[in-house]
């Protein structure tokens, strides 16, 4: 007994002296790779903005893109504090300076169909209403997202009518339970009948061979109506055949041409899955299919965010027994310098040029910037890298190609939970 004991600590001391080997190699191999790196950054201050967390960033080094891109694109870790109030600080920067007022949500139809309610009427219990069945669980009964849309909603009021923000969900659809409400509401105002089967599958059935011919005669004077029915119909109809990230296009190329939105400026936040320009993993995200698109290929800046020593809300269902805490969100640590969970190679030189409790915008996507030669930044490690599928596809890619800016956010809260 005593020898297996002895043989049982000697096993686990081993692995945790690899371990450590493991980490100390990773951090120092890194911290020597990236010297041209931060000697780059330390040269051109200029090129990066970091502000305390009880400030807003400028977004001043986004002023030169602005006239060579349309469609702006922020990508978050989910759950944490910090990026949702740089989302706002974005959305305010892109209205004020480019004059946008379009804004994808990583919601579906109906459910940006409602956040608009919300904001012509200031009733919150829609924007609960919309939260509280959106795919992304972290959002749930919280706080901070829900914040996002009553900041929203208080731009619009200062606004012009030119200047007010509209959202455009361009999701699968999230929750056929909300879907159903808003093909209600469009019906009845049709003055046709909204007698329809409200189980999953009979209602699926039901919206693929009735829905079309409900609506067939209807007079052209409410032809905006019967667009915004069919478009329920065709994520209806995709709902259970088609890849999430082509639905996502295809809705967002089809929002563009009937609203005539390709020549103005666009703004869209997601996680950042979603945003990356190149392919990552065995699938192509949204980004992706955007930079092949032959419109948006050289008219899209990406920024995606990075975090040290911060916190996310976590939705605790899906969390094994030992991390998830009793309530429904759980307090999670989350930072990219950890080399067991997630490392981000490249991090080390954000940390050494900023603070503890601050923001900091990174302009990558200068003429000569190291992060068109190196995969600084995307490149990952870790058991969550594993996990997550991000895996580099493309050898002969480098950061700029998945994204032109970053944002080190450090000491970030989690996004608080509203119970």
């Amino acid at each position: 007994m005593k020898k297996a004991l002895k043989n049982g600590i000697k096993f686990f001391a081993g692995i945790l002296i690899l371990c450590l080997i493991y980490s100390f190699s990773l951090k120092t191999y890194d911290r020597y790779s990236g010297k041209e790196t931060l000697q780059y950054w330390k040269k051109n201050k200029e090129l990066f903005e970091s502000v305390n967390q009880n400030e807003s960033l400028s977004f001043k080094n986004l002023d030169i893109y602005l006239s060579q891109n349309n469609l702006f694109l922020l990508g978050e870790f989910h759950g944490v504090k910090e990026t949702i109030k740089i989302d706002v600080d974005l959305i305010k920067y892109l209205n004020r300076k480019a004059g946008m007022t379009i804004h994808l949500a990583e919601i579906d139809f109906s459910q940006a169909y409602f956040l608009n309610q919300y904001l012509k009427s200031g009733n919150e219990k829609l924007i609960d209403y919309v939260l509280n069945t959106w795919i992304i669980y972290h959002g749930h009964n919280n706080k901070d997202y829900k914040d996002k849309w009553i900041e929203v909603y208080k731009l619009n009021k200062s606004n012009l009518p030119s200047l007010k923000i509209q959202v455009y969900g361009i999701d699968k659809i999230q929750n056929l339970k909300l879907t159903q409400d808003h093909l209600k509401i469009l019906l009845n105002k049709l003055k046709l009948s909204d007698d329809f089967p409200h189980e999953e599958s009979l209602f699926l059935d039901w919206a693929k061979e009735k829905l079309p011919k409900i609506i067939s005669n209807v007079d052209k004077e409410n032809i905006d109506i019967v667009k915004d029915i069919l478009f329920i119909h065709k994520n209806l109809v995709d709902y259970d055949s088609v890849p999430r990230e082509n639905i996502m296009f295809s809705n967002f190329k089809y929002l563009c041409e009937r609203y005539d939105l390709k020549d103005k400026k666009i703004y869209g936040y997601f996680g950042e899955a979603h945003v990356l320009q190149k392919q990552m993993g065995k699938k192509k995200d949204f980004g992706t299919l955007i930079k092949e698109d032959k419109y948006f290929s050289d008219k899209t800046y990406t920024i995606i965010s990075r975090y040290l020593d911060s916190n996310m809300s976590a939705p605790s269902k899906f969390l094994p027994f030992f991390l998830r805490s009793k309530n429904e969100h759980t307090k999670l640590e989350i930072s990219c310098d950890d080399t067991f969970l997630l490392y981000h190679s490249g991090i080390n030189e954000l940390k050494e040029l900023t603070n503890n409790d601050t923001n900091t915008f990174f302009d990558l996507d200068q003429i000569n910037s190291p992060y068109r030669k190196s995969k600084r930044l995307i490149k990952s490690f870790g058991l969550l890298s594993l996990v997550s599928g991000m895996e580099i596809t493309d050898k002969t890619s480098f950061t700029s190609d998945y994204a032109q800016g970053v944002i080190l956010i450090r000491n970030s809260n989690w996004a608080q939970p509203s119970k």
